[in-house]
């Protein structure tokens, strides 16, 4: 089980290490870059992208079920609203990066 995985804020552009129980959700396909936080309601997230408002489902997961390269909706700063959540590109687990495949 991984012990530490580096995430980058992909908004923020700010990058830290989390616990691998730490909860995140799984994003639509259709969520690549909004334009601030992203926000949860029931089993729903809206986000602003493009100029465009923009709503999908998203999936409850952990960290360590989640691989290099992959990207997450996280709760980066817990004093902030629940409904709050931003989009985070895992960069390493235990300090191995992805690889691409060719």
């Amino acid at each position: 089980m991984p012990n530490s995985i580096r995430i980058r804020d992909v908004v923020r552009k700010t990058t830290f290490e989390r616990a691998p129980d730490e909860p995140v959700l799984l994003v639509p396909y259709e969520l690549f870059q909004p334009a601030g936080a992203v926000h949860k309601r029931g089993e729903l997230v809206d986000w602003e992208q493009g100029g465009a408002n923009k709503s999908g489902r998203a999936v409850s997961s952990v960290l360590k079920a989640t691989q290099p390269g992959e990207r997450v909706l996280m709760r980066i700063d817990t004093s902030a609203p629940a409904d709050e959540w931003w989009l985070c590109e895992i960069m390493s687990v235990d300090g191995v990066a992805g690889t691409k495949e060719s």
